[in-house]
Order: structure tokens, then sequence, then C-alpha cells
């Protein structure tokens, strides 16, 4: 009977690198047999996922010993998932524990959004959420940047011009306004046109650039830190509210208190609903459900 652990969750990681690498050089020199057992068991997960059959990819696991999968072998097969676009494989793994914080998948959710297409739209969508959803060790922050760069899937969808994937972000909660190393926000990212536009992209991009608005886009870096400043002014009124009620009170002045703070200002931005109608049939992509 299989430990209730690796049971749960087959495709964790049990020991770090440097920990797995002494564990399989000593079980190659003191049970060859078990050794070749696990590479064995390994290429099979691989190879199930490049043939994109999830019935053998499940039966693997179920015949798997604890032990026998390797990691390395584990972050290849789903690579191999992300960059097919393989939802249900993708799901699959995710929830058998596949350590999402590994550093070697720090970029997952870039990687899908740079593959995205017409045809894989619906699949990657929904990846990018099993990503953000993850397990019981975590999930991936849908706002991560890039090392190399400082972009996030949003910086890569507005650029792109790829409006579906950029308003399924939004819905997921990326930050409009995060700030690449190069200075730059999602919304001038998305204004940025590019030689090799389609027309569908040259479309998508006013519309992907009016839906960052919408949410508080800004268009330049000051404005977004000037965004960030603002939309944390309401806490700091309330607690300089408070202790100004506290003072008042005690030289017995409240009533003229109601006169000296004002309510913060909103903007009142249009309604999301329309911007759904922008997607849904302006841009004729698969239905975002």
């Amino acid at each position: 009977m299989r430990a209730s652990k690796f049971a749960a969750s087959p495709l964790a990681f049990e020991d770090d690198p440097e920990a797995e690498a002494a564990r399989l050089e000593k079980l190659r020199e003191d049970d060859p047999i078990a050794w070749q057992d696990a590479i064995n068991t390994s290429r099979a997960l691989v190879d199930a996922v490049k043939e994109s059959d999830i019935d053998d990819l499940r039966r693997v696991v179920a015949n798997a010993e604890e032990g026998e999968f390797i990691q390395a072998f584990i972050l290849q097969a789903f690579v191999m998932a992300l960059k097919s676009s393989l939802l249900e494989i993708t799901q699959q793994m995710v929830d058998w524990g596949v350590p999402l914080h590994s550093p070697q998948l720090s970029q997952a959710l870039h990687l899908v959004c740079e593959l995205v297409n017409r045809e894989n739209f619906s699949n990657s969508w929904r990846i990018v959420k099993a990503l953000t959803d993850g397990n019981t060790e975590g999930g991936l922050d849908i706002n991560a940047p890039r090392q190399s760069d400082g972009w996030t899937p949003l910086c890569i969808a507005s650029a792109d011009a790829c409006l579906p994937m950029a308003f399924k972000l939004l819905e997921l909660k990326a930050d409009p306004n995060v700030i690449t190393r190069a200075n730059e926000t999602p919304l001038a990212l998305a204004k940025r046109s590019r030689d090799d536009d389609s027309d569908e992209q040259k479309e998508a991009r006013g519309i992907i650039s009016n839906m960052l608005r919408s949410y508080g886009g800004q268009d330049t870096c000051k404005d977004a830190l000037r965004m960030l400043r603002k939309t944390s002014q309401p806490a700091v009124s309330k607690e300089s509210q408070a202790l100004k009620e506290e003072v008042v009170t005690a030289r017995g002045l409240l009533s003229g208190l109601s006169e000296s703070i004002r309510p913060s200002c909103f903007v009142d931005l249009f309604p999301l609903g329309i911007t759904r109608t922008f997607v849904r049939n302006r841009i004729h992509w698969p239905r975002m459900t």
C-alpha cells in the first residue's frame, strides 16, 4: 500500500535537487535494478505527456512506487504539457503536486501567454487559472515579473495585442499598473504597434487600451506610481480621521470636524459590460466561458 502522502501528491518533490542526486547515486550503487526502474518510470511519464495520453499518464502514476519519479523528468513533462496547451494533463499534474514554486517553473505563466493563439486560447487561459489556483503547495503569482525584463503575463498579452488573454488576465486580478524594467506599463505596451500586426491586432490594441484604462491602467510609470499612492490614500485618511476625532472629542469640538474632513473622490469608470461586448463581438475569438 502506497504511503498516503505519495498517494495524494505523487509528483511532489520530497528532497532538494542535491539530496535527490545523492539518493539516486546511492541507489545506483546499492540496487541497480531499482535505479533502472526509476529511470524507466520517469521516462514513461514524459512519454505519456508527449503522446498527450492522459489515460497512460494515470496508469504510469498509479503503478509507480514512491521515489521512482525523478524531479528533472517531472519538470520536463510538465513544461511539455504547458507548451502543448494540454489542459487536462496540466490540471492533473498540478493536482498531483507538481511544485509550482520550483525555480524552473517561475516563468510558466509567461510561457503560456507567449504561446497562446486562436486555436489554443480556450485551454490556455484555463491553464493560467490552474497555475494561479495551484495545489496544496500554493499557486503562481499572476503578477510575477519576468527576471530579464520585469514583464508580467499581462505585459505579454498587451504587447502581443492578444485581447482575449488580456481580458482573462484582468479578470484573474492581474495588475494593470505593473512597471517593467524599462519603466513601461501594460497600457504603454498595448499602444505600441508592430510592423507585423494583423488588422485584428491593430483593432485589438485600441480595445485593450480602453479596457486597461477601465481597470485604472496608466500610460506612464509616473502615472502608475501616482495611481498607487492614490489608491492607498483612503486607508491613510481613515487613520488620520480617527486620530483627529479623538483629539477634537477631547476638546469638545467634535461638531466642527465634519466640515474639515472631506471624503476621497473616486472616478466612475465605464462599465465592464461594454468591454465584454467589445471582446465578444468585435474580435471573433472563442467565447470566453
